[in-house]
């Protein structure tokens, strides 16, 4: 009895032994598992590159009991570059990650086969550095294709790719580099079922991602980017402190446009992604903050908009747009134009053929609203320089305003005349205000047509100089209308207002070197149906000019003119008159040029009609005056300007030629009608054609014989 006893109870001792000697089993296993895996690894990418690559790791740790792996010193090198890289498919790169954590690996899916759940993998401090791109962008299979096949899918609840830093081509200078890139993303569902999802953007349900200090060289420009952010849940991308710069002389033209850009901040919101996975996005807002942009155009333009973008985006709209604090300079032409704070809303961009094509568009958006500060330009390069104040425009209520407008020469009127070659107009203006309303854009947008219900100039000044010692432009006048007629564009504004405006004009006399002077003051000039549409521009309906003002600011004048454009003889007819003044306010023009003197002489009023063609100008003036005395001068004279023969010039002038009275006695026959004639030289303005008719008439009526008052107006 007491030796069966005994033979029971050593059960507990096999059992024992048994449970020992799995335990011992499965801790040899457990201890072989890591560098089994670590060979697998190893062996694993350099079959899989055919030998391209090789794979060290320097340590690998797992714990089924936590159900994690931890790789440690993951060194990936390529093999000397040789024939077996001839037509790869795999970029050449060189990778160094510190540590590499997967945690929560779902061992029993593992084993059946199923989506296996992971709830983390965390790659910190990576150095990965491509050296070389394949030709040929690698085709194969979708990733999830490419798991192990007994498996469904991996379920990764979190991907962390941190602090790595980047850098692509070969050294010691790569084409870019990146100092610090971070990349998350959650719920990544790598199996058929998470590529179909098209809530999904790359088999996650959200992405987000940071880099810094990043440098790059694309289309020969340098670019680097401080910081910039994405993420998919705030559908937000961020974008601080970025610089572009041509690589190429940004003062010379070329094939592309070359370009020097600092841009404090980007801000993209409303980046969903479903859209940018189909390429196919729908903005809420794109905000630009103080740009500084300094450009230099290509030689020939480059495409439309909408078809640069729809290489990278199939579609592009974006609802509001803005750019505040901007500068824009352009350096490669000659006018070389510099904006300054430019303020610049968009409403509703469509940036497709579409958008550009839609007639109630205006350059792709519903509504433009531009704000600048001063603009500084060449006009005529080196000519004139053009300086405005402040410019705002508003394509919703079609108004256009531009403040404080200075075009002034570069150099004096001999200087303009000599650089020219010829007698050029030396012409200074001063324009408090510009006002444009009812302009239409969207025909300006889509036609290049130039169409406004009215424009507005209060307070005009315009100072014209010319120098007659100089031979006259041997090209036709540009200030005709027939120019007006031959614009490229299409033209058509209702009325054009100048108010209080005030013209000074000086000459230079061939003959005495001497310039006179004459001035315009409180001018009222209104004109209406400045068009060159010929069903808005007819013989019935011709472009009218109304001007009023003051000769010399004392001698009251008034004028209509009426221009049916696309006359083919450049007919054109008006009237005016003239207030009560004394005629020796021209003293300061006929002195200095003609060296003729008005002693005396009072107009009581006078009248004029005119006709004028491509050939001359004809008409009338009937001048009512009385006690005219003129004084030939001489620049040989003394103070006085007055010689021997230019006194009995004088008195032979005042006693034989001049009329002193109109009209002389009484009834309606004794008023000497003044005849106006005179040819037209084609090399110079409509307005010296309306001055030679006024001087052939006035010279007429006082008593100049017709053919010497001709001669006399025809003179420069």
């Amino acid at each position: 009895m007491v030796s069966a006893g005994k033979t029971k109870r050593r059960w507990p001792y096999w059992v024992g032994g048994v449970l020992l000697l799995v335990l011992l089993l499965l801790g040899v296993a457990l201890q072989l598992l890591d560098p089994w895996l670590r060979t697998t690894l190893e062996k694993q990418v350099a079959t899989k590159s055919q030998g391209r690559y090789r794979l060290q790791i320097g340590e690998l740790r797992t714990s089924l009991w936590h159900r994690s792996a931890s790789l440690r010193n993951i060194r990936l090198r390529p093999a000397v570059a040789g024939p077996e890289w001839k037509n790869s498919k795999l970029p050449r790169l060189l990778a160094d990650m510190p540590a590499l954590r997967i945690t929560g690996v779902g061992l029993g899916a593992l084993v059946r086969g199923a989506v296996v759940p992971i709830d983390s993998v965390v790659l910190a401090g990576a150095r990965l550095r491509v050296l070389d791109l394949p030709g040929q962008a690698a085709s194969g299979p979708p990733l999830h294709e490419q798991l192990p096949k007994h498996l469904d899918g991996l379920r990764i609840g979190f991907l962390g790719l941190l602090r790595w830093q980047l850098a692509y081509g070969p050294r010691p200078q790569p084409l870019a580099s990146v100092r610090q890139a971070s990349f998350t993303a959650h719920d990544i569902l790598l199996s058929a079922a998470g590529a179909a999802d098209s809530q999904r953007v790359s088999y996650a349900a959200a992405l987000a991602g940071q880099l810094s200090g990043a440098v790059g060289t694309v289309a020969e420009h340098r670019v680097r980017v401080s910081r910039a952010a994405y993420s998919t849940q705030g559908q937000q991308l961020t974008v601080d402190s970025l610089r572009v710069w041509s690589l190429r002389d940004i003062q010379q033209q070329g094939a592309v446009i070359r370009v020097q850009l600092l841009l404090p901040r980007l801000l993209v919101s409303g980046v969903s992604s479903p859209e940018l996975r189909r390429r196919q996005l729908r903005l809420d807002s794109v905000v630009v903050t103080r740009p500084w942009v300094a450009a230099a155009l290509p030689l020939q333009p480059p495409p439309p908009v909408h078809e640069l973008v729809a290489s990278v985006c199939k579609y592009l709209a974006v609802d509001h747009l803005r750019v505040s604090g901007g500068q824009l300079r352009l350096t490669a032409i000659k006018p070389r134009p510099r904006i300054q704070d430019i303020q610049l809303q968009a409403e509703n961009l469509l940036l497709t053929a579409a958008g550009a094509n839609e007639q109630s568009r205006i350059w792709y958006a519903r509504s433009w609203a531009l704000r600048t500060g001063r603009v500084q330009s060449t006009l005529s390069a080196p000519v004139y320089w053009l300086g405005i104040r402040s410019t705002e425009l508003r394509t919703s209520t079609g108004l256009v305003q531009v403040r404080g407008v200075t075009i002034r020469p570069t150099m004096s009127p001999a200087a303009l005349a000599r650089y020219k070659g010829h007698q050029t107009p030396h012409i200074t203006v001063r324009a408090p205000s510009v006002q444009i309303a009812g302009f239409d854009f969207a025909a300006f947008s889509h036609r290049h047509a130039l169409g406004a219900r009215a424009v507005e100039l209060p307070r005009l000044r315009v100072l014209i100089a010319g120098d007659g010692r100089f031979p006259l432009n041997p090209n036709p006048s540009l200030v005709t209308q027939e120019s007006l007629a031959k614009l490229p564009v299409p033209l058509n504004v209702r009325r054009m207002e100048i108010t209080n405006g005030y013209v000074a004009t000086s000459y230079v006399g061939p003959k005495t070197g001497e310039s006179g002077n004459v001035t315009f003051n409180r001018i009222h000039v209104t004109l209406r149906n400045v068009t060159n549409d010929r069903r808005l521009m007819t013989s019935a309906t011709p472009l009218v000019i109304e001007a009023n003002g003051w000769l010399q600011n004392s001698w009251y004048a008034a004028a209509t003119f009426r221009i049916p454009v696309f006359d083919p003889n450049g007919a054109h007819s008006g009237e005016g008159t003239f207030g009560p003044a004394s005629i020796t306010l021209l003293n300061p023009v006929t002195e200095p040029s003609r060296l003729v003197r008005f002693a005396s002489g009072d107009v009581r009023r006078a009248t004029v009609q005119l006709r004028g063609n491509r050939q001359g100008i004809t008409g009338t003036m009937r001048a009512e005056y009385s006690n005219l005395k003129m004084t030939l001068l001489s620049q040989q004279g003394g103070a006085d300007q007055k010689t021997l023969a230019t006194k009995i010039g004088s008195k032979l002038l005042n006693g034989i030629v001049i009329r002193d009275e109109n009209p002389r006695g009484l009834g309606p026959d004794k008023l000497k009608v003044g005849s106006m004639q005179s040819r037209r030289d084609l090399r110079v303005s409509v307005f010296s054609l309306w001055r030679q008719g006024l001087v052939s008439g006035l010279l007429n009526s006082i008593g100049a014989p017709k053919k010497i008052a001709q001669s006399i107006s025809e003179k420069p």
